[in-house]
């Protein structure tokens, strides 16, 4: 005698529908059976979507059927093919693999020999029909919510502050909530100050009483919901818009801006630093010629004014006026102005810099959009592999998974390494103004406040140095200050006017990576 196994589904929203009712589908499957006189086997319930065999209950029942190589019964029943799958290409997969096995699936309501290759026909039409259904649903419940954007409603979950309510006529909308909106609104404005980082504030608005987590915050912060703006993606041929909502706003639009600007880097954040004496630039970063320790500075009392100095706190009591160091430490920075006509070649080199890079760019996302192509080789291979049944379906969906993974990760450092018109321009512009500082090095210096002053020192003169009464002995500049100011051996040959190929000074920089890298002038 013949033995079935009864497969009886529903998804979330089909519950309420008593046509497909799990007790509705049993009593019709176990009547089928008593009638051809088929043993029940295992009955099934499952409570999921057929859109994948990704079932819990189905993928059990599978396992079962490898595990006894099909010996434990010849069909599978269930009411109707929308019941067993949803989608037509998985549904043949699968069909072929019940097939190795010697089973048979079988709707009642439909009901196809499928051993006539005309039924085939008619296969396909009942597989399709699903998933046609579902792909008209998706796509209405798609275009409806975006017409909900364009219309200015806030489609979705509601954001931290706000609470999703609906009205006595069934439209739902989002309302300001409290004291979710306060401790959100304290947020915004304490980033605007750009004092403290935005973690730091996310913690400080949990002590509060927000409750968010971190990875909602980041992305709440970003998001024109609370100035009263609806974000409409881009579909298609359709730019990106952003409308006026519907919804009550949070904070003003200028205050949302500002906040931005401080995310993206753009607003300069004050520092809570150390203040340095305007008359003591050089402190912290002279040696003492003697003993080796760091010099500092301090101010004597006169007969009639006080008298400024650079000194050692140890034994050796070394000390120097101020007006003798400032002195020859800007006649050093003097000796590093450019000579008439070195401005052109500075400029030559550091675009090929830039030209080299850029092309290393290029290369890099050629090479990962060949890496994508590759792993999607992969997946139509293993798909083909699955239909010729040389491996099963957990093979299978084990082989996409990692592919997909791969092509995600290779998709996000294409990305990275991509760059804007608009970035190239920003480093051009960089160049040029780091360049024309060059030119007048010293009125820069001189002009600076104290803290202006000590960024152009460290940034020519990373180490500490020496200073003996008559000059400074100063250690190794910077890398980008050795090239442009052509202090290391590799370039004495283009000071002395002897030809030299720019790509054999290209590398001696580091990459600027994303940023465009730093040049001794602060702007």
């Amino acid at each position: 005698m013949a033995k079935a196994h009864l497969y009886i589904r529903v998804s979330t929203d089909e519950q309420a529908d008593r046509g497909f009712s799990q007790r509705d589908q049993a009593e019709r499957l176990t009547a089928y059976c008593q009638r051809l006189q088929i043993d029940i086997g295992k009955v099934i319930f499952e409570d999921h979507s057929a859109k994948t065999f990704e079932r819990p209950e189905w993928k059990n029942l599978l396992s079962n059927i490898k595990r006894s190589k099909g010996n434990d019964c010849d069909f599978i029943l269930f009411t109707k093919w929308d019941r067993f799958s949803r989608n037509t290409s998985d549904a043949y997969q699968m069909i072929s693999i019940l097939r190795s096995y010697g089973i048979e699936v079988m709707a009642i309501d439909q009901p196809l020999d499928l051993s006539i290759p005309e039924s085939k026909m008619m296969l396909a039409v009942f597989l399709s029909m699903p998933e046609v259904e579902n792909d008209r649903r998706a796509s209405n419940v798609f275009f409806g919510m975006r017409r909900g954007k364009k219309e200015g409603r806030w489609m979705g979950m509601a954001l931290p502050g706000y609470k999703n309510l609906t009205t006595e006529s069934g439209r739902k909308y989002i309302a300001l909530i409290e004291p979710e909106a306060s401790h959100m609104k304290w947020a915004f404005e304490r980033i605007s100050e750009g004092i403290y980082g935005t973690e730091v504030i996310w913690k400080m608005a949990r002590r509060r009483g927000l409750k968010c987590s971190k990875g909602s915050f980041w992305s709440a912060i970003t998001n024109p919901c609370y100035c009263g703006k609806v974000v409409v993606p881009a579909y298609k041929d359709e730019e990106m818009q952003i409308v006026e909502g519907k919804h009550e706003a949070l904070i003003s639009e200028e205050l949302f801006n500002e906040v931005q600007e401080v995310m993206k880097g753009r607003k300069k954040k004050p520092a809570l630093r150390q203040t340095f004496d305007e008359k003591l630039p050089l402190r912290g970063f002279l040696m003492c010629p003697k003993c080796d320790w760091l010099m500092t500075g301090s101010a004597s009392k006169g007969r009639s004014a006080y008298y400024h100095y650079y000194h050692c706190k140890h034994e050796c009591k070394v000390r120097y006026p101020i007006s003798l160091v400032h002195e020859t430490f800007e006649n050093e920075l003097r000796a590093l102005i450019p000579r008439p006509g070195s401005m052109e070649i500075y400029q030559e080199i550091i675009m090929d810099i830039v030209a080299v890079e850029e092309s290393a760019r290029e290369t890099h996302i050629k090479r990962c959009l060949a890496l994508i192509t590759d792993q999607e080789n992969k997946v139509k291979k293993a798909k083909s592999l699955l239909l010729s049944e040389i491996i099963d379906i957990d093979e299978y969906q084990e082989i996409k998974e990692d592919c997909q993974a791969k092509i995600s990760n290779f998709k996000t450092r294409q990305l990275q390494q991509g760059r804007t018109t608009e970035e190239r321009k920003k480093i051009e512009k960089t160049i040029k103004k780091a360049l024309e500082n060059l030119r007048d090095i010293i009125r820069l210096y001189e002009d600076s406040d104290v803290d202006h002053k000590r960024t152009i020192i460290a940034t020519l003169f990373p180490n500490k140095w020496l200073f003996d009464g008559k000059k400074h002995r100063t250690g190794r500049m910077s890398e980008g200050a050795e090239l442009i100011y052509m202090r290391n051996k590799e370039l004495q040959n283009k000071k002395t006017g002897n030809t030299v190929l720019k790509n054999s000074i290209s590398g001696m920089v580091p990459r600027a990576g994303i940023e465009p890298a730093r040049f001794p002038i602060g702007v």
